[in-house]
This record gives structure tokens, C-alpha cells and sequence, in this order.
């Protein structure tokens, strides 16, 4: 029972939240972007930035702040903030310019089979792979963010993480974007009664302006920040993990979390334009295809080309498909697969692609070389953070559950949601996943690999000063947003809030379509480009950009409006 100076503190603390949501939302929508001097913060949840100012504001450094930031949006943004997924942190020190790249990606448990989700005729049954506790990788999140804390953190493990079990123990304020978002999943969730009683307390989500207090989830925290990331792999939060997922069909055991190791992995590095980027490697496709498309760009004149008009358009997007199908032939884990790195930077293979683009009409998807190969032979819903801090230490990281709420099942008395990863190997190589990606054999699932992912965490630097940190959600999308984001503040000079509202497309090479955002482009060229050709598949909206640039002010902190995000900075 709590104490009367207990009870009269959280009482305080929830009028403080209440209000602070009225003066926030209510009576006046904050900027989507900002300048801050100092430091700053960009995430798709403002409870969450607001953990990771504080953070900076105490002295801690962009990693600290990255650390209980993630943390807070397992409580705060359910939909893909997470510690029962996993995900990619990208850090530069200020101090000696290196950049680090973590990778905590979920893994296969060592029961998965390359098969486990064909039906008996062969095809793939994707509802295996996206719904339910079959579809769940090993979680990565815990032992990532605990190495980059060993790396890089200054403040200790257990005060990053009081924030997140404080949010979680005494509750937030519900916004409309949670609420909408939960009551339009409100079937998949009642098909799990341990996740449906969490996020739906009396039948109903919580609504707008009332507290969602997760309890479970808030002793788990606890346990995590006392015992550290043995709590959740070794521990007893390991027997309740797997004892929940056993309970619904799930195959990952004790020795798979044991055996769960985040590693720390070379960046991949590049030029562009007089900037040097760095990007994840493998088993990322991130990095990697962000490298071979912006390389054959550069022998282009993209300024001379009308911003988003119809040569434009045909241009980048023919360079996109080329790279998106060595991407989904080559790339996989690589501790499993041996991955072509050199083929991605390669002046020849560069050259030949670029020879071969032509504005005026497309190549057709099935007669490239590597359709043949993959026949022979990715959700929209993660999030992502971008910190510096006043030392110019930046941070970027991406993580997820995979589609929004992950797998939808809670292991019971744990309060964690956890993801439906599975989907993102090549259930059945030459069919698509969730995110219409035909895949081949070297991200087929094997036990104890990591699935290929599209996040793309990113910083940029010029002259050996820190210029950009920025990264997007997406699923195959991610790398194009990326993309454009760098090619409107590199080629077309656009101040940051500009680079991140313009209206954004995307090849991914099959399907052979250009997708666009509806609304955002002006029918003339889209009629052009139909008139040469190009197939098109209008989207709602592609990404969510978390940015932060480097301007004379300071930084200009951007959180696409597309979304529910809030800058933050100091």
C-alpha cells in the first residue's frame, strides 16, 4: 500500500500530466520544428522526448538520453517502442569523431525451420508469421541498449530507466493517436485476453485525457533496472516470457534468450557530395543500398532537375529498383551469409546502372537478371530517435516490433508486447512479405539468425564536424525517406522543415510500381510519367522522419508532421 506522501506525490503528478496534455494539445498543437541552440531531441512521442531533454539538461550525454528515451516509448508508444523487439543504434563521439554501430536485431529461435510457415501445397501462410507467438524473434532491445550503455552511457543503468517504470507505474495521458490507434486494432487484440486487458481496461481502450497505468510492465522495468539485462534473458521475466509464448504456440526457450547477444558492428561509410554518411551494415540493407543508390545519383546533375517533377521522379526511382533487387538477392545476416559489400560501391556496377537509366521510359522489373534468381530460389510501423547533445554527441536509433503492436500477444504478468520479426526473413523465398518484398535464399530463416531489416538509422558529416542525424519508420520504405530527406538538404538545399514535409515516392523493384504520396504531387507530372510508362500506387503517407540539422542558430530538430511526433531541444 502506499505511503500518504506516496499517494499525495502521485496525485500531484497525475493533475501535473493532465495539465501539461490540456496546455500541450488542447489549446494549441506544438511545432513540428524547431531551433535549439544547445541540444535536442526528435521522436514520434512527446512524453518520451520530454524524458530524453531532461536527460540532457542533468549533463547526461546523447546515449544516456537514448537509452531512457527508449525505454519510455516501450511504455508511451506501444505501437513500436519496445523491449520485446529490437532494432539498430548508430553513435558519434564528439570527442574522437568515431561513429558506432550497435545492432540488437531479434533472431530465429533455434527450433525455427526455413519452412515453418509454408502450407502443404508450399505457399507461404503469412498469418503464421505476423500474428501470434509463432511469429516472434528472440528480442534484442535489453542487451542492445545495455551494450551501448557500457560503451557510451555516463549516468548510471537503473536512472535511465526510473523515467520509463515512473510513466509506466503512474500512468500518461492518452492522446487521440493512441486511442484511434488501438480501438482500430481492437479484433487482433481480443484474440490475446492478457494483451486485450492491458491495453483495453474495461473492454474499452484507454481515451483521450485519461491515464494509462501499465503495472505489469512497470514491475518488469524495475526488475531490469535492479538486476540489469540478466533480469530479462536469464531471470524470472525469462520463465514468464517463455512459459507466455509456449501458451499460444511459440517455440523460443530459456537457452534462446540465454544464448541472445547484441553486437557491436563497422558502420558502413561513405562520401556524397563533399559529405561523408554513415549508415547500418548488415543485417541491415540500410546502409548498404542507401550507399549504392546515392552513389550512382552522384553521377547525375540532380540540381538541374525540377524537385519532383517528372525526369525527377522517373530518374531516382529507376535507380531505387535497380539497388532494392540486389538488396533483397544479396543481403541477409552476415554471420550466415557471405554479403558482396564491395558490390554496393563498386565504379563498374555504379557505372552500369547508371548507363542504363532512362528517364524517359522504364526498365521492366522482370527482365532484370535477378528477378530469375530470387524465383529459382517488411512494417511500416517502427519508430525512430535522433539526440545531440551540447557536446555535439549524437545518437540514432531505430527499433520496432515489426507491424504496429508487433505480434499483439503480452506474455502473461510481464506488461511486454512482443514482435511478429519472423515475417521479415523470407518465409517462402520469391513470395512477398507484410511489405510486399520478394526475398531470396540468403534471408531465408535458419535457427540463431538475424532477419534482414530496412531500418536505416543515419548520421552525416562534413569537414569532421557533425551535420545530421535522422532515420524514419517505413518498413521498405525507410531507405527511400532517408534518401530524399538527404538528396533535398544535399542537392536542393532545403532547410530541414522544408526537406521533411515535401511529398516523398518509392521503388522497391517489384512490385514494378512508383509509390506516392496522394496529394502531394502535381497530377500533370504524375499523368506524365504514366504517359512513359510508370507504373503508380498512391500511399496515405510514407514515413516519419525524426531529424535534427545542422544550421547557424544551432539545430533545427524535425518531426515529420505526417505523424505524432514533437521536436524537443534546449
Amino acid at each position: 500500500m502506499l505511503s500518504g506522501n506516496k499517494r499525495l506525490a502521485g496525485n500531484f503528478r497525475y493533475f501535473f500530466l493532465f495539465v501539461l496534455w490540456l496546455t500541450s494539445v488542447a489549446f494549441g498543437q506544438l511545432p513540428r520544428h524547431i531551433i535549439a541552440p544547445h541540444a535536442g531531441v526528435a521522436c514520434a512521442e512527446i512524453n518520451a522526448a520530454r524524458v530524453g531533454i531532461q536527460i540532457l539538461q542533468q549533463g547526461g550525454n546523447a546515449m544516456d538520453a537514448m537509452i531512457a528515451v527508449g525505454f519510455a516509448m516501450a511504455v508511451t508508444y506501444p505501437r513500436a517502442g519496445n523491449i520485446g523487439g529490437g532494432g539498430f543504434i548508430l553513435y558519434r563521439d564528439a570527442r574522437t569523431g568515431k561513429v558506432s554501430a550497435f545492432d540488437f536485431r531479434e533472431v530465429a529461435p533455434a527450433a525455427a525451420r526455413y519452412d515453418m510457415y509454408w502450407r502443404a501445397d508450399g505457399t507461404p501462410d503469412p498469418q503464421k508469421s505476423r500474428l501470434g507467438a509463432l511469429a516472434v524473434g528472440v528480442p534484442g532491445t535489453v542487451r542492445g541498449l545495455a551494450l551501448a550503455h557500457k560503451r557510451f552511457g555516463t549516468f548510471s543503468w537503473e536512472r535511465l530507466l526510473q523515467p520509463a517504470i515512473e510513466l509506466a507505474r503512474y500512468g500518461f495521458v492518452v492522446d487521440s493517436f493512441l486511442y484511434r490507434s488501438l480501438e482500430n486494432r481492437r479484433e487482433r487484440f481480443q484474440q490475446f485476453p492478457e494483451s486485450f486487458r492491458i491495453f483495453f481496461p474495461n473492454g474499452q481502450p484507454p481515451r483521450p485525457g485519461t491515464l494509462f497505468i501499465q503495472k505489469d510492465l512497470a514491475i518488469t522495468l524495475e526488475q531490469i533496472a535492479r538486476e540489469g539485462p540478466d533480469a530479462f534473458y536469464t531471470g524470472e521475466i525469462a520463465a514468464k516470457i517463455v512459459e507466455g509464448l509456449k501458451k499460444h504456440g511459440g517455440i523460443i526457450s530459456l537457452d534462446d534468450l540465454r544464448n541472445y547477444r547484441a553486437k557491436e558492428r563497422e558502420p558502413i561509410k561513405f562520401t556524397y557530395r563533399g559529405y561523408t554518411i554513415y549508415s547500418m551494415p548488415p543485417p541491415s540493407s540500410g546502409g548498404l543500398t542507401l550507399q549504392g543508390i546515392l552513389k550512382t545519383l552522384e553521377t547525375f546533375p540532380l540540381h538541374q532537375f525540377e524537385h519532383n517533377g517528372a525526369d525527377y521522379m522517373a530518374l531516382v526511382s529507376e535507380v531505387e529498383k535497380q539497388w532494392y533487387a540486389k538488396r533483397n538477392l544479396y543481403l541477409g545476416d552476415p554471420d550466415f551469409v557471405k554479403i558482396p559489400f564491395h558490390l554496393f560501391s563498386s565504379p563498374e556496377v555504379i557505372h552500369q546502372i547508371a548507363s542504363r537509366i532512362d528517364p524517359r521510359r522504364p526498365v521492366n522489373s522482370r527482365e532484370m537478371p535477378e528477378y530469375n534468381q530470387i524465383r529459382q530460389q517488411e512494417s511500416t510501423h517502427t519508430t525512430h530517435i535522433s539526440i545531440v547533445d551540447a557536446h555535439g554527441n549524437a545518437a540514432a536509433m531505430t527499433y520496432t516490433l515489426n507491424g504496429s503492436y508487433g505480434s499483439f500477444l503480452v506474455a502473461g504478468g510481464t506488461g511486454i508486447l512482443f514482435n511478429n520479426e519472423m515475417d521479415d526473413f523470407s518465409t517462402r523465398p520469391g513470395h512477398p512479405n507484410m511489405y510486399g518484398l520478394v526475398q531470396g535464399w540468403a534471408n531465408a530463416i535458419e535457427p540463431g539468425k538475424r532477419m534482414l531489416s530496412s531500418m536505416t538509422p543515419t548520421i552525416v558529416v562534413r569537414d569532421d564536424q557533425l551535420v545530421g542525424v535522422l532515420g524514419t519508420p517505413g518498413g521498405s520504405t525507410i531507405i527511400t525517406s532517408v534518401l530524399q530527406v538527404l538528396l533535398n538538404k544535399i542537392d536542393f538545399h532545403m532547410p530541414l522543415s522544408q526537406a521533411v514535409e515535401k511529398g516523398r515516392f518509392h521503388q522497391q523493384w517489384i512490385p514494378d510500381s512508383i509509390a506516392y504520396e496522394k496529394d502531394r504531387f502535381d497530377p500533370d507530372v504524375l499523368q506524365e510519367l504514366q504517359r512513359r510508362g510508370f507504373g503508380l500506387m498512391p500511399y496515405s503517407k510514407i514515413g516519419d522522419i525524426q531529424a535534427i540539422w545542422k544550421t547557424d542558430a544551432g539545430w533545427e530538430i524535425s518531426s515529420d508532421p505526417r505523424r505524432s511526433g514533437y521536436p524537443i531541444g534546449y
